[in-house]
């Protein structure tokens, strides 16, 4: 007798049965039972209704938020949004998504198409038909979905033989965005947190995503269905917020007068920058200051620099003379300040006098800080306005 006949005739492991399929609960639910060449599985769609999608939906921001450039800018209607919920939050060869939602446009109106599995067999049946429905679409939204999602759901098709759905590598997280955006604005970046404060709503009776692994381990153990509508519910408020979130985030690059924070118009206008579209960057912060907004002096001399770098000195010498009056220890608008009166108007008088004040709070931030800072490019500076001054004869 084999080792394995051996074993096999000690130990005989009972047939592991599914749990009570209640058909007439899963039909309240909105679920059908679905067949393919895979198996049996359970889908349902949802009408997002309380969802009102904009005139002119923001898919542009796609290149503008993202800090991969997308080869090009999808349609609203082609991205899908995606949310899973899973039996643990780490991606190793034992977790998988219990329920999958998929977010999506139809003719206009929002819906959510929702897969949930009875047990892990249901996994290849559901997958087999969620990769045929992703084909239609040619990008992705989700929220921490590049680092967790879509890895664990790619990890999911691969195990079971199966290809990855292209999406043509457009991949829009809107976690990264929302921190760009709102930095300085938001403590934490849980999605709960950005609804709360961002799109103002607030869950109510809602089962925590902390929660919701512990409620489907109960469900496979007891077979109870108690907890099954909130799961739903919970995955379904996940996608609908992301649908809002993105058409909030896409409001924001409409026009500083679009964004209701401060830090909203100076990082939309730090991305801009980034993008190398100063116009646009140097615009959020002038109309923001002409509707009475304040700026901080690292901000105004951030503006100052945009005015330099498209050849307004007019403008930018106006910029740093204001903040040069309320820098405190920021040197930043006495060197340029220096530089301008020493390269474009020749006052180096002047120039002398804003590079001795810089030298001077460079001095004060070193002894504030307690670390020897290097000040050889003042020094420099210094020392080739003395000469110059020298040559003209001018003594001060």
């Amino acid at each position: 007798m084999s080792i394995y006949e051996r074993l096999n005739a000690i130990w005989k492991p009972k047939k592991q049965d599914r749990a009570p399929l209640q058909t007439g609960l899963w039909e309240e639910l909105g679920f059908v039972f679905s067949n393919n060449r895979a198996g049996t599985f359970l889908v349902r769609e949802v009408p997002a209704l309380r969802i009102r999608i904009e005139d002119g939906a923001p898919a542009y921001i796609w290149g503008v938020i993202g800090k991969n450039p997308a080869p090009r800018e999808p349609e609203l209607g082609k991205m899908c949004f995606i949310d899973l919920e899973t039996t643990g939050l780490n991606l190793g060869a034992g977790a998988f998504a219990f329920t999958i939602g998929i977010g999506y446009l139809d003719s206009g109106k929002a819906k959510v198409r929702q897969y949930f599995l009875r047990d892990h067999r249901d996994e290849p049946a559901a997958l087999h038909d969620l990769r045929e429905f992703m084909e239609q679409f040619e990008g992705i939204v989700s929220y921490n979905g590049k680092c967790f999602d879509w890895p664990l759901l790619s990890d999911r098709f691969l195990f079971h033989r199966m290809s990855v759905p292209e999406l043509e590598g457009l991949h829009l997280d809107l976690l990264h965005a929302a921190r760009r955006i709102w930095k300085g604005v938001l403590n934490s970046f849980s999605l709960r947190e950005v609804e709360r404060c961002i799109l103002g709503l607030e869950r109510i009776d809602d089962l925590p995503g902390y929660l919701v692994p512990a409620a489907y381990a109960n469900f496979l153990r007891t077979g109870s269905t108690r907890e099954i509508p909130p799961i739903l519910e919970h995955n379904y408020r996940d996608i609908a917020s992301l649908i809002e979130l993105l058409q909030r985030l896409g409001r924001v690059f409409l026009g500083a007068d679009q964004c209701c924070y401060r830090q909203e118009v100076v990082n939309a206008a730090r991305i801009w920058a980034d993008k190398g579209d100063y116009v646009r960057a140097t615009d959020y912060l002038e109309n923001y200051l002409d509707r009475g907004g304040d700026l901080p002096a690292s901000e105004l001399c951030f503006l100052a620099r945009l005015h330099k770098r498209q050849g307004d000195y007019e403008r930018a010498v106006e910029l740093w003379e204001k903040t040069a009056a309320t820098a405190g220890l920021n040197s930043e608008p006495w060197i340029e300040l220096a530089k301008y009166y020493e390269h474009r108007r020749r006052d180096y008088p002047s120039a002398r006098q804003c590079a001795l004040r810089a030298m001077e709070i460079e001095r004060q931030l070193a002894r504030l800080t307690g670390r020897d800072t290097e000040h050889s490019d003042l020094a420099k500076r210094l020392a080739r306005l003395e000469t110059k001054l020298g040559k003209k004869g001018i003594k001060n």
